[in-house]
């Protein structure tokens, strides 16, 4: 069906974006729905920080600018990278998990009522604190980075909960 200017626009089953009539008609436009304004951030805005590429319910991909609930290992194939690859071109720290926050959430959840968080092997720096005397230096990532300005700018840790 051919789209005409009195019906209104969508994007693949959203809410619609805004219902599309001339401004002599009267009739009030509809404002964009955030997934919609999510979708339309340019990727080279994505790619400056791409900490914005994950959102609560969908994460951008920033090599072709879809938008998933996860960025799998198929997809990233279809671009010839892996999951590592991916997060050191765009600056992902090596730990971030590629999917939007709510999946994450879902998982997380999930885990702990399975068990599976109780049995998840601990970080050995933060049981032997004497690790931390040895030393050891680590790539920082672009979202490490722009998140501890961030912090440093807001004077306090209430930037992580963000994050």
């Amino acid at each position: 069906m051919p789209f005409t200017p009195s019906q209104p626009s969508s994007v693949a089953g959203d809410v619609p974006l805004f219902t599309v009539h001339g401004a002599q008609a009267g009739r009030p436009r509809r404002a964009p729905t955030l997934r919609a304004l999510h979708s339309r951030q340019p990727l080279a805005f994505l790619r400056a920080d791409p900490r914005q590429a994950v959102q609560h319910d969908s994460i951008r991909c920033l090599v072709c600018g879809g938008t998933f609930r996860q960025l799998t290992n198929t997809h990233l194939r279809g671009h010839r990278m892996t999951a590592d690859e991916y997060k050191r071109r765009f600056g992902y720290n090596r730990g971030r998990p590629l999917m939007c926050r709510a999946l994450r959430s879902l998982y997380a959840d999930r885990a702990v009522k399975s068990g599976l968080a109780a049995r998840i092997r601990q970080r050995p720096i933060l049981v032997r604190p004497e690790l931390r005397k040895q030393g050891g230096t680590r790539q920082i990532a672009l979202e490490e980075l722009l998140t501890r300005r961030e912090v440093r700018r807001r004077g306090g840790r209430e930037a992580h909960a963000a994050f």
